[in-house]
């Protein structure tokens, strides 16, 4: 029995390295998607306050 449950807890060792190594992956790739996204929008011009302003309602209750 003891032999069983030492060779199950290493079993579950390797798995458990395993996913902290994928993990590690995914975190780098979510860092380096970040980093496109944080790029694309610094492409991106930003909006003038003035062009909020133009956008009135239509009738004044919308307001």
């Amino acid at each position: 029995m003891t032999h069983a449950l030492r060779r199950e807890n290493t079993e579950l060792r390797q798995i458990n390295a395993a996913l902290v190594v994928e993990n590690l992956g995914y975190r780098r790739q979510l860092t380096e998607a970040a980093g496109r996204v944080e790029a694309l929008l610094e492409k991106i011009p930003a909006l003038d306050g003035d062009a909020e302003e133009e956008q009135k309602p239509e009738n004044e209750d919308a307001r």
